[in-house]
């Protein structure tokens, strides 16, 4: 079968999944991503992307796989084919229905599922869908594995065989373990933001049980994110959190992604907490139970994390960004103890699987913080001061992104050091860096600079964007009035 390979991405399928669109519709889409790329992932590529991802289980000596989905338009369509798909194959399929994906990881890990999968376009506004797949132990299905199943839709390449159907409930299990491992020594009130996205159903429910007083906002699913983007990275889609829980008078606000892996918090006075400053606290607290582990953090992350995790006793380490790679040096090195990243993803080993859930997450800071009997902001004081961008992102073509950072990294490493495990991080000094890379999951560059004074972060964001200016398919998104600003987001978003 003829399918369209740019749905393959680094960490999971991804593409354009409907009916149909209007004019208006389309429109939308253009102003965030680009021009239109039509419907990408139709039911019939659904269903064979079912049956290759059954035929990978299979030749793993597996059968049995839990299918989950989230909220969106299309996505009980798209599931239903793709489970049609993978019984063709002859696994056994476990229907969870609408779930977040880190119920489907919990699912394989807890009840030794073979595999998993959740139709789930993540962040993306609603006219993306896709495929977050794994094998048994939750190990992630990315990278070359992927091409791998593009290859066998491209050949027919399918086992065959007749698979059962079953219904199969994750939530009350999944409550069950986390009240088990988390006991809070206080009552705390929170404010929370859904973001109409997937968590709204389970999260409310499963922190008051914790003993939260909870004040739920945008609980209410809806895939066309009518409030905000439900991205806790951004603090421009935290704002209306912030200020209720000001108003609130809350002990801090917790916000989610669409899919439940990626968490975002504000402290008691409405302030914005980079994820760089929790994994520093998570990190502070767990190695005094684990000293000398490692504390994993992707390349996104501020250089505190190598200067501070050393004083708490563990072990710096530094790794590419993406839930798939980071989930496989995971598995494969025992002695990481957590794992963090810019984005929100928090991987947890003590008492957890290895995977990213922003609720566990969530759960673990609540924890913390009621075990001591002052405010959320104070548990960051002694944590210094830099001067950080937050992630920056600026459209890029995907079959030029890549070409783009390598010619950009080989320029930067001849006269600055660099590190290039994912993109280029340029050490212009001692307390300042900047980094570009691509990213996995779209059409756009990544960028961060961090530096110890506001005037030296905006010189390295003109030294990026006056090398960025050079390349035509860039410059004409490149807007240097927002460069000059220390928030401006270099154009775009």
């Amino acid at each position: 079968m003829k399918i369209n390979p740019t749905i393959f991405r680094e960490y999971d399928i991804r593409g354009v999944a409907g009916e149909s669109f209007t004019s208006q519709a389309i429109a939308e889409y253009e102003r965030w991503y680009g021009p239109f790329p039509g419907i990408t992932i139709t039911l019939e590529a659904a269903e064979y992307i079912g049956k290759a991802y059954g035929t990978y289980i299979r030749r793993e000596k597996g059968k049995r796989v839990i299918v989950g989905r989230e909220i969106r338009p299309f996505a009980k369509e798209l599931t239903e084919s793709f489970v049609k798909g993978v019984l063709s194959t002859g696994c056994d399929v476990y229907d969870a229905d609408e779930v977040l994906t880190p119920l489907v990881y919990f699912a394989v890990a807890f009840f030794g599922f073979d595999g998993g999968v959740n139709v789930t376009g993540s962040h993306n506004v609603y006219f993306y869908n896709g495929f977050k797949m794994m094998s048994r132990n939750v190990r992630p299905i990315f990278g070359e594995k992927l091409q791998t199943l593009r290859q066998m839709v491209e050949n027919e390449d399918f086992e065959k065989g007749n698979g059962t159907y079953a219904i199969q409930e994750i939530y009350p299990a999944y409550e069950k373990y986390i009240l088990a491992q988390v006991k809070l020594a206080r009552s705390l009130k929170i404010v929370m933001d859904c973001g109409n996205g997937s968590s709204g159903p389970f999260a409310p429910q499963l922190f008051k049980k914790l003993g939260c007083k909870v004040t739920g906002m945008y609980t209410e699913p809806d895939a066309t994110f009518p409030n905000h983007i439900p991205d806790p990275e951004m603090p421009n889609t935290l704002v209306e959190l912030q200020k209720r829980v000001v108003r609130e008078r809350a002990d801090l606000g917790v916000a989610f992604d669409a899919d439940g892996d990626r968490v975002g918090f504000v402290d008691e006075k409405g302030a914005f907490i980079d994820a760089d400053k929790f994994i520093l606290i998570l990190a502070r607290d767990i190695l005094q139970r684990h000293p000398g582990k490692k504390i994993l953090y992707d390349v996104k992350c501020s250089r505190l994390l190598q200067e501070l995790i050393p004083l708490y006793g563990g072990v710096p380490f530094m790794h590419k960004t993406g839930h798939g790679p980071i989930k496989d040096t995971l598995h494969a090195d025992s002695d990481i103890i957590l794992a963090g990243e810019v984005s929100g993803h928090l991987y947890f080993v003590e008492d957890w699987f290895r995977f990213d859930d922003a609720l566990f997450g969530a759960a673990q800071i609540l924890k913390l913080v009621a075990a001591h009997a002052r405010p959320f902001s104070s548990f960051f004081e002694e944590i210094p001061v830099t001067v950080r961008t937050p992630e920056l992102k600026l459209p890029c073509a995907d079959e030029k992104k890549f070409q783009v950072v390598d010619t950009i990294s080989d320029f930067f490493s001849s006269r600055y050091k660099t590190i290039t495990i994912d993109g280029v991080r340029v050490l212009f000094d001692e307390k300042s860096w900047g980094l570009i890379r691509a990213s996995n999951t779209s059409g756009y560059l990544t960028i961060r600079i961090e530096a110890d004074t506001k005037e030296r972060l905006l010189e390295i964001k003109n030294i990026f964007a006056d090398k960025l200016e050079e390349f035509s398919e860039i410059r004409d998104k490149l807007n240097r009035h927002e460069v000059s600003s220390f928030t401006g987001r270099l154009g775009w978003v």
